[in-house]
């Protein structure tokens, strides 16, 4: 990866160079002055002016220095400003973060993660592998660093500041898909440090600490994110993210996180996951 672009989505993600928004914007301008078509779409995004991005993917181009004009006015510590967030259980540490993403974010996202979604898989046990799983029943979509794009990579840098960690510890994200009667039935996202091949992974990688999830439409029915040993259940409006944190405040499994998610009755439900790495001081 060294054209533009490409330069522009590892600075900001920080893969293979430091992370560096501002930098990853001014290789962002130069491929939208070389005709890049998406990347001109992605300045138009990052600013918020959705009109041109429409118009840009419809086929219009930049008038000359407009790219420059764009780099110049995405506001960077906006998207590193991060809105309160609402606590809705303390024992397990639960909150919602209201607004934490806009609704045409919310779209964008979308639209990048559906051509990938594929039958969703779960970490095995016994091999370490992922793979599908009876109680898994939903469509999910990894995008990875060849489906990540800028837009995307500003959205993981906004959760890493929420979680106060380094983008190193995010795992790649995840678009989910649940369609009426799709589930994934309770479980528990930290890794079992008994079973041998979650602890190898753990020494490995670190501990699966935090879960984030970001709803990304309205307009279905059902379809909560379900807590057994709470006797509740959250769902959250699009754009608004739910954190969990997976570990107690000693670093531990907390079972008490066992979670489901339940089927829409009516409708089609799309989230974006993201699970944060923490490694043991």
């Amino acid at each position: 990866m060294d054209d533009p672009r490409s330069l522009a989505i590892l600075a900001a993600s920080g893969v293979g160079m430091p992370h560096d928004l501002g930098a990853a914007l001014r290789h962002l301008q130069q491929a939208a002055e070389h005709g890049c078509r998406s990347s001109q779409a992605e300045l138009a995004a990052l600013v918020g002016n959705w009109r041109l991005a429409r118009e840009i993917v419809e086929g219009k181009s930049l008038r000359e220095g407009m790219a420059e004009r764009l780099r110049a006015a995405v506001d960077l510590a906006a998207w590193q400003r991060l809105p309160h967030g609402e606590a809705l259980s303390e024992a397990p540490r639960i909150a919602m973060v209201r607004g934490f993403i806009s609704a045409q974010i919310c779209d964008w996202l979308i639209r990048l993660g559906a051509p990938h979604l594929r039958p969703a898989e779960v970490f095995d046990a016994e091999s370490g592998d992922p793979n599908e799983y009876v109680g898994r029943t939903n469509h999910s979509a990894e995008l990875l660093l060849a489906r990540s794009d800028v837009v995307l990579a500003f959205v993981r840098t906004r959760i890493a500041a929420l979680a106060n960690v380094a983008m190193k510890d995010l795992e790649p994200s995840q678009i989910l898909h649940y369609e009426v009667g799709q589930e994934f039935r309770p479980h528990h996202d930290f890794f079992d440090l008994g079973i041998p091949a979650y602890a190898r992974e753990v020494a490995e990688r670190g501990q699966r600490a935090l879960t984030v999830l970001i709803y990304l439409n309205d307009g279905y029915e059902g379809g909560h994110t379900a807590f057994p040993h709470l006797g509740r259940s959250f769902r959250g409006r699009k754009g608004d993210a739910l954190v969990l944190w997976n570990v107690g405040e000693d670093g531990a499994p907390d079972w008490r996180t066992l979670h489901a998610g339940t089927a829409p009755t009516a409708g089609e439900k799309w989230l974006f996951s993201q699970w944060i790495r923490v490694r043991a001081a």
